[in-house]
């Protein structure tokens, strides 16, 4: 990053969107005590500041950051640096809409600096910055230059949605932070969403259950069967809803049907994966509302990735454009949910 001038640096502090305060590093998702309790996978993908995000106020007319970050690979194949390992910058505009401003592009593991974004009005307002989605985040300074107004926004005090899923909730394949599907539903509902996604692994163990119970929400979201197979959804469903249900016994839950591949259409195989999956799903749902549980709720995948099969990277991974129509199918289902 040159510096065409002098810089002001400021810490970010904790983060938003994170569900618990004694984790080992500050952009942790999972706390300390989880370590020994969840498997070892689930655990290092914990560490990824996937969902993060810090909010300031500013009326500087340059913001820079510098970041530290560990990691193995800076990109994925189906992911860019940005989303990967970069910082994505959000203004609140006149309308009281957030906007895209920049993003912070990587250019290595370790410490990175960028100019995010310059040339801007410097008008005071509130800027909200996401963290790398698959790197682990060890440390952010948001930069202004010299003079300029800094000041962090204090925490949104609404009951966060908590969302717990996959890689796809981990935000496989956004283009950038700000893209992953727990922003984009944090902006749309106007609060925060803890998004605790692990790739590949969301499995519904009943130890995560009983880490969710912990996050006072205002609904829980599974969103798992992308990485179960139909024995796995029969055995754990239940015993996973229980155990979040003995701790936060009135709290919606929504259970999400996995999205439909969009090469399904033509590989039979795939066709009846879905409808194993989802048949053992329902019928969990249903025997766990016949035991009385008024307040669970399912979500069936018809249209989660729209209906011409163009919004994913690999068939299962949304793109941009897939987190978008998600984003859109379950904001009105959520909104229903928390405001009843």
């Amino acid at each position: 990053m040159t510096e065409p001038r002098q810089w002001t640096w400021h810490s970010l502090g904790e983060p938003e969107g994170k569900g618990f305060a004694d984790t080992i590093r500050r952009y942790d998702r999972l706390p300390t005590r989880a370590q020994s309790r969840v498997p070892e996978i689930v655990w290092n993908l914990s560490r990824n500041s996937s969902s993060l995000f810090s909010r300031f106020r500013t009326d500087a007319t340059s913001i820079a950051a510098r970041w530290r970050i560990d990691g193995e690979v800076l990109a994925l194949s189906h992911m860019p640096a940005t989303a990967v390992s970069g910082l994505d910058l959000y203004g609140e505009a006149d309308d009281g809409k957030i906007h895209w401003v920049g993003v912070g592009h990587p250019t290595t593991i370790g410490v990175n600096n960028a100019v995010i974004a310059e040339e801007i009005d410097g008008m005071n307002r509130n800027y909200t910055v996401y963290f790398p989605l698959f790197n682990n985040l060890e440390d952010v300074q948001v930069g202004v230059p010299l003079g300029a107004s800094f000041e962090i926004v204090p925490p949104d005090p609404l009951t966060p949605v908590v969302y717990y899923g996959t890689s796809i909730i981990h935000g496989a394949s956004a283009s950038r932070p700000g893209m992953a599907l727990p922003a984009q539903l944090g902006r749309r509902l106007g609060r925060n969403v803890i998004g605790l996604g692990f790739s590949g692994n969301g499995k519904m163990e009943v130890e995560i259950a009983e880490h969710l119970s912990e996050i006072q929400a205002a609904i829980y979201i599974i969103d798992c069967l992308p990485n179960m197979d139909h024995d796995l959804v029969r055995e754990r469903t239940v015993p996973f809803v229980q155990a979040l249900r003995a701790v936060q016994p009135e709290t919606p839950i929504l259970l999400v049907e996995d999205r439909t591949f969009t090469n399904a259409w033509a590989i039979p195989a795939k066709q009846e994966l879905h409808r194993r999956k989802r048949l053992e799903y329902r019928t969990a749902f249903d025997s766990l509302v016949k035991s009385g549980d008024p307040n669970l709720h399912y979500l069936e995948n018809t249209g989660l990735l729209g209906d011409d099969d163009e919004a994913t990277v690999d068939s299962s991974h949304p793109t941009d454009l897939g987190f978008s129509r998600m984003a859109g199918v379950l904001e009105p289902v959520i909104r229903k949910l928390i405001e009843a």
